[in-house]
């Protein structure tokens, strides 16, 4: 988990190729890798539909070429897929709804109960492990916060800040905490930086732009305040607390490496890897 820009993907990468360098099975839980990793029928039919049905809800009122986004949504996905959906629609423009972004944050958060049973449960069950680059509540508190701040809405700020602490505490539950969890608790002064040298501009809900405020300086704000969130709760749930404070990359990542390896579930899970790529001696039998 950690703001936007800290680093989760990078760190994630680094994790899924030292766990399958060792044999173990890695499964991608995000909503795109799941689509990509499952079979059809249930549940990546279900899967696909609540993740096209939160961008169309988060998009509403937006448009691309004059078209709206959530009309749009749907066939996008079908040409582009689950992966370059969001960067398809990424540029989009005009007013979004702010019904829209907080239920698109309630859609996802039924995503995370899906995904966490029926993906993350059989492989942790199986002995794999279930690798996903963004915890839960990063995006759906970070939904509710912005809109929170976008004028004009029919949902009143008390009730979107009730909300999210109802929605922090669901994560809380032990049903949804993983093994191993790693907070990237970066300076938004940092990961605006990378943000602008990786992709030239900030992506949507990344700033205030959706409450009519774009730019750095929102930025900094919106996501500061976040990272707050993020780390009081990391803390009280015991994760690890990985300090992104300009040091090589290379160094948190090799960090978080140490503290997934550390862990006693995994070393049991490289053990066992190790132990079925031995080979076997053949037992014959002489009569």
């Amino acid at each position: 988990m950690g703001i936007d820009g800290a680093g989760k993907t990078t760190l994630a990468r680094a994790l899924r190729k030292e766990l399958t360098d060792h044999g173990v099975e890695v499964v991608d839980v995000t909503w795109a890798g799941a689509v990509a990793a499952l079979p059809g029928g249930y549940p990546r039919t279900s899967v696909e539909q609540l993740g096209v049905e939160g961008w169309r809800l988060f998009y509403a009122g937006r448009t691309i070429d004059g078209r709206p986004v959530d009309e749009l949504v749907p066939q996008l996905f079908s040409d582009f897929g689950a992966s370059d959906l969001p960067r398809r629609i990424g540029e989009a423009e005009g007013q979004a709804h702010q019904s829209g972004v907080i239920t698109s944050a309630l859609v996802e958060l039924a995503g995370h109960f899906l995904l966490q049973s029926a993906v993350a449960a059989p492989v942790v069950e199986r002995g794999g492990v279930a690798l996903n680059d963004g915890f839960g509540l990063k995006n759906v508190l970070k939904c509710l916060r912005l809109a929170e701040q976008m004028p004009n809405g029919q949902v009143p700020a008390q009730t979107l800040r009730a909300l999210a602490e109802q929605v922090t505490a669901v994560f809380s539950d032990p049903f949804l905490q993983p093994d191993v969890g790693i907070l990237l608790d970066a300076d938004p002064r940092l990961s605006y930086e990378w943000r602008m040298a990786q992709n030239g501009r900030l992506g949507a809900g990344e700033d205030l732009e959706f409450a009519g405020r774009p730019g750095r300086e929102t930025y900094l704000s919106f996501q500061g305040a976040l990272a707050a969130e993020y780390r009081s709760a990391a803390e009280r749930w015991g994760w690890h607390v990985l300090d992104v404070d300009g040091r090589p990359q290379t160094e948190t990542v090799a960090e978080g490496v140490r503290v997934l390896l550390g862990h006693d579930k995994v070393r049991a899970l490289l053990a066992d890897a190790e132990t079925a790529s031995i080979p076997q001696p053949t037992v014959g039998t002489t009569s």
